[in-house]
């Protein structure tokens, strides 16, 4: 279907450029497009390709409300061939809004013939998709009759050296992994400022925009909110910086606004060679699920009442994470103190099996199948961790790194045979570094053992649990504190640190936001957290155990950081 769908493309463009007649709404018609050709092509891609080549739909609110943004200031009359340029246009959505808009304004200005000169003289774009390059000059054909000859087949990336007053759009999202090596290698090549080791093909975009804008012009991108505070985006954030100002940073923090737009995204607005001016930041708030134009008419408007909103100064804000807090959160910060976790502790990830079905089953399953009991460890994953405490699984993991000799444990190893083909695909095995019936990374024994804290990769809140035993998952995290410290802090002072209020507040404003409620407890950033001296009230506190053991804990740490009862309400507003 897809292939017969870019054929008609390809025939109705063609008649198009030789002047013919195109009976585009017979290919309307035909297809069943009820709004845009390359909505349904992006459908198309993915229902038969199984992937959407890193490009995906921008909702029309978020087209709409970017590109009133962009032409907020614009004048057709004052300015009548201001350059404004898509770098990856995809379905043209951004283009096709820029056309309707820019023709309005001409013709409110007065002006003839606006349709012709925007297209000749105003409009650019260009993408690596000749398909996408096509519908978006149908869908502007379809709009004036006029051919779109501002569009190119090209890579923005290594053919681009124009310049523009405007640049928007949704570049496209793509990590170091599906790009290819010599591809990959040439963007390190030109773009090694920001682009390195696990770096996403948007900071090329990012970098190739500010670097293609005209002083004092604009770049609006709807992009990865990952850019906040990812590892590898350190260098593109201090390029930002000494390239410009970020003028507004909508957030999406989370929040579905629209059906279809990711909720890992934000909209930043960047104004070029630009210095001093403070960002208006906003976070949308949960009450903006499924809002869609109330939200962007609200930030509009500064209502705030889907949205919070704060001013900061961006040349303030520390390049290895941009963290926006108003002066009672940053004063919470301010206030907690000590030594880095990693200074007192190791921390170490769980279990990479390769392949769990042939070493995870449930208790009954192994001893109704006789698996020799000397290599069958308790088994737990992310939702068996609790604040606290580690709640018992029905399952068992075939610890089969203690597999000495396959005649002596031939049960186990016939429950793990059944995985064989897929087992001695696994690189480790291919490359002799483990045997089939081994475990992909299965850690030392005495790790899971021994006494420990252990907590979940993802969580809604913080889940630091006392364990000692458990064998677990690679999306659990454990903490264990280094010998030398052993006699110096404990397990219980650690776990009451780290369950409180105050430290989810301060483990949130750090991590990863990724869904309407989960964020990311990343290990690089739990083991640099600031731990104070040991407090033997927190210690007796959680051995005490009770009900309101968290309100008992936060009220020490309030005492000892010296937090207001303003703050307090403030971390307690984090911890929902």
């Amino acid at each position: 279907m897809l292939r017969d769908f870019v054929t008609d493309i390809r025939n109705v463009y063609e008649r198009i450029n030789r002047g013919e007649e195109p009976s585009l709404h017979v290919f309307k018609e035909k297809w069943n497009i009820k709004r845009s050709i390359g909505e349904v092509y992006q459908n198309l891609c993915y229902k038969e390709l199984k992937k959407q080549m890193g490009s995906f739909y921008t909702p029309h609110e978020i087209v709409d409300f970017m590109v009133k943004r962009a032409l907020e200031d614009v004048s057709l009359k004052e300015n009548p061939y201001i350059r404004i340029a898509d770098p990856s246009c995809g379905g043209g959505y951004f283009l096709i809004s820029l056309f309707e808009h820019l023709v309005q304004k001409g013709r409110d200005e007065g002006l003839a013939n606006v349709e012709e000169h925007v297209l000749q003289n105003n409009l650019y774009g260009s993408d690596i998709d000749e398909n996408a390059v096509m519908i978006t000059a149908l869908e502007l054909y379809d709009r004036t009759g006029y051919v779109f000859k501002n569009i190119d087949k090209k890579d923005f990336l290594l053919d681009s050296k124009e310049k523009y007053d405007i640049i928007i759009g949704n570049p496209p999202y793509m990590g170091h992994k599906v790009l290819t090596g010599s591809y990959r290698e040439e963007l390190y090549r030109l773009y090694g400022e920001v682009f390195s080791d696990k770096g996403d093909i948007s900071y090329c975009f990012i970098k190739k925009s500010i670097d293609s804008l005209e002083d004092g012009g604009k770049l609006l991108f709807f992009t990865s909110r990952y850019l906040l505070e990812a590892l590898n985006g350190e260098k593109l954030r201090r390029y930002i910086k000494k390239s410009g100002t970020i003028s507004t940073l909508i957030d999406f923090y989370g929040v579905r606004v629209i059906k279809g737009a990711g909720v890992d995204n934000m909209i930043m607005e960047f104004i070029k060679d630009e210095q001093g001016e403070k960002t208006h930041y906003f976070r949308l708030m949960e009450e903006a699920k499924g809002r869609g134009e109330e939200v962007f008419r609200d930030i509009k408007s500064w209502e705030n009442i889907y949205s919070r909103h704060i001013s900061v100064d961006m040349q303030r804000m520390r390049d290895d994470r941009w963290m926006f807090l108003d002066e009672l959160e940053e004063s919470i910060l301010n206030k907690i103190k000590g030594v880095e976790l990693n200074t007192l502790c190791e921390g170490y990830q769980g279990i990479i099996t390769g392949c769990d079905d042939a070493f995870v089953l449930k208790v009954d399953e192994a001893e109704a199948l006789g698996i020799e009991r000397d290599v069958l460890r308790p088994w737990i994953k992310n939702k068996n961790v609790e604040a606290f405490n580690v709640q018992p699984s029905d399952e068992v993991i075939i610890y089969s790194d203690l597999i000495c000799c396959e005649e002596k444990y031939k049960n186990a190893i016939s429950y793990i045979e059944r995985f064989r083909d897929r087992l001695e695909r696994r690189r480790e095995c291919i490359n002799g570094r483990r045997k089939w019936y081994e475990l992909q990374w299965g850690r030392r024994p005495e790790l899971f053992d021994d006494l420990k804290i252990i907590y979940p990769f993802k969580a809604s809140r913080n889940r630091f649990a006392l364990d000692r035993g458990s064998y677990f998952s690679a999306d659990v995290y454990a903490i264990k504190i280094r010998d030398m410290f052993i006699n110096t802090i404990s397990y219980e002072f650690l776990l009451g640190i780290l369950n409180s209020r105050i430290y989810e507040f301060y483990i949130k404003i750090m991590a990863k936001k990724l869904g309407d409620d989960i964020y990311e407890y990343y290990p690089n950033k739990i083991m640099t957290l600031k731990i104070p001296e040991y407090i033997p009230e927190l210690e007796k506190e959680v051995i005490k155990k009770g009900d309101d053991l968290r309100d008992r804990l936060d009220s020490v740490l309030n005492k000892y950081f010296g937090i207001t009862g303003e703050e307090y309400e403030i971390i307690k507003g984090w911890c929902k």
